[in-house]
């Protein structure tokens, strides 16, 4: 069920203490996996609405898809989308840093693909990611805080949503029960035969979204679970 881990094709320069960091890197990846997987396995997801509103939805696109939400979500979102069809699994927007790295291959082997952009390109972030969306169907997953500070939206997926013509698709999960990490940056975790309940939001057109209706989406979904 591996997915793939693809990164931006923009000019950069490699870090010399890249290769050190490998071992350390994938040791990271093994533990939060195995510890990820018993919950993975055997949770039982509810969404709301359904999933084959949200199948039909993703299906019938003609432009991309960003799914957005708060950090803490990450694994979550990945147990919500196990049982979609590869195709519709939305691809995690990372970097090729030490910290998005230690969790991109967990995120690989539950079967959601990442693309990562390059911090040491001449070529901004945002604009790496809207060249990778350009012109196509993609569905991927930002969380606007990542990095901190936590729960604040980032004005960058809305210029890439804009300059993209992609929709925006609000999401928030929950587990019970769920086990949560506190450092570097709080991460919920499903535990064993967990109920997972996702919430998605009405799409928001890339050229009408704010920062606050952003943020207000996400607070309705919140509310909710």
């Amino acid at each position: 069920m591996r997915a793939p881990i693809r990164f931006s094709n923009a000019p950069h320069e490699a870090e010399w203490f890249g290769p050190v960091l490998e071992p350390l890197i994938y040791a990271n990846n093994v533990a939060l996996a195995a510890s990820v997987y018993p919950g993975w396995r055997t949770a039982r997801v509810r969404w709301d609405p359904d999933e084959a509103r949200l199948i039909r939805f993703l299906t019938d696109r003609s432009s991309p898809v960003i799914f957005f939400s708060w950090h803490a979500y990450i694994l979550l979102i990945v147990c919500a989308f196990r049982d979609f069809p590869d195709d519709l699994r939305p691809t995690g927007i990372g970097h090729d840093g030490f910290r998005s790295r230690a969790v991109q291959q967990t995120v690989t082997w539950f079967g959601c693909p990442v693309w990562a952009y390059r911090r040491t390109s001449p070529v901004r972030p945002k604009q790496q990611l809207a060249d990778f969306l350009a012109g196509s169907r993609r569905i991927v997953g930002l969380f606007p805080d990542a990095g901190g500070p936590e729960g604040e939206m980032r004005p960058g997926i809305l210029e890439v949503a804009r300059a993209t013509n992609s929709l925006l698709v609000p999401m928030a999960v929950t587990a019970r029960p769920v086990a949560t990490m506190r450092a570097p940056q709080r991460l919920c975790l499903p535990l064993p035969f967990s109920s997972v309940s996702a919430y998605w939001g009405e799409p928001i057109a890339g050229d009408k979204a704010t920062a606050n209706g952003c943020r207000m989406a996400l607070e309705r979904l919140e509310a909710r679970s």
